[in-house]
């Protein structure tokens, strides 16, 4: 669905991305993990069209991304930027209903589907109670849950999420996963999502692709790319991995003094 093929980009001075690949597939969870700086929303950027690479291509449906047109772009590709939503003067439920823009007519007027979508969002994401609020009366929290639901209105078939569960309380943090994970088996959607928080990482992505300084360090499995090992060369930190007792996906363990300065000593983990 979404594919990447050897993608570089550089800054005066400064080289951040250099041959990245990558592609995700319908109803699958691709997580991008790296350190800050290691060029994870230069690379979304790049996948998004909002930036040109300087070599390589980014394909959306077996078509170069620089073919398509901004608003076929947006009836099959969802973004959700870091940044979350601005404090806006509109209701919870008009924000939502500006996801359904890209697939309305000359006149934007919502329609029995538009209408039926944007219910089902704001039931799902737990926002029914919400609809008539206005969301510069929200807190940043709520404000990214309604981001998220707009996002979804637009019911893309890649949906690609920039740090979603920033400001979200780990109850809302497990809700938004569970859902965009679900919605993503259930309808098909390929879903590419940014996670500083690796422990996340590992519950919800199907693969993770692992970034260290612009290059791509690793791409697999959870388990696969989750080793102590790994996490030391790409993070500078000594971890200890462990299993979830529910779910068996690795789970990283941070140890107090285990950062930059002790790096180089051998990896640790409990029996996998």
């Amino acid at each position: 669905m979404l594919v990447a093929d050897g993608l570089h980009k550089s800054y005066p001075n400064r080289r951040v991305l250099c041959g990245v690949s990558l592609s995700v597939s319908p109803g699958e969870v691709l997580g991008i993990v790296g350190p800050n700086g290691s060029g994870k929303t230069t690379l979304l950027r790049l996948l998004t069209g909002e930036e040109l690479p300087d070599k390589g291509e980014v394909r959306l449906d077996g078509r170069p991304l620089c073919d398509w047109s901004q608003r076929e772009k947006a009836r099959c590709l969802a973004v959700l930027p870091q940044e979350g939503l601005p404090s806006v003067p509109f209701t919870v439920r008009e924000v939502v209903e500006m996801g359904r823009h890209p697939h309305q007519g000359f006149w934007p007027w919502a329609g029995e589907r538009d209408r039926h979508v944007v219910e089902s969002v704001l039931l799902e994401t737990g926002l029914q109670a919400d609809r008539d609020r206005h969301v510069d009366q929200l807190s940043g929290g709520e404000r990214q849950r309604v981001a998220i639901a707009k996002a979804m209105a637009q019911d893309p078939r890649v949906l690609i999420l920039d740090e979603p569960t920033t400001f979200l309380d780990i109850a809302h943090q497990l809700g938004m996963l569970d859902w965009i994970r679900s919605w993503s088996q259930r309808e098909g959607i390929a879903v590419l999502i940014v996670l500083h928080d690796l422990n996340l990482a590992a519950l919800y992505c199907d693969r993770i692709l692992m970034l260290k300084e612009g290059t791509c360090f690793a791409q697999g499995s959870p388990s696969e790319i989750l080793t102590p090992d790994r996490i030391r060369k790409v993070y500078g930190v000594q971890p200890v991995l462990t299993r979830h007792p529910v779910t068996h996906a690795p789970q990283v363990l941070l140890q107090p003094g285990a950062g930059d300065s002790s790096a180089t000593k051998p990896a640790e983990s409990f029996t996998l």
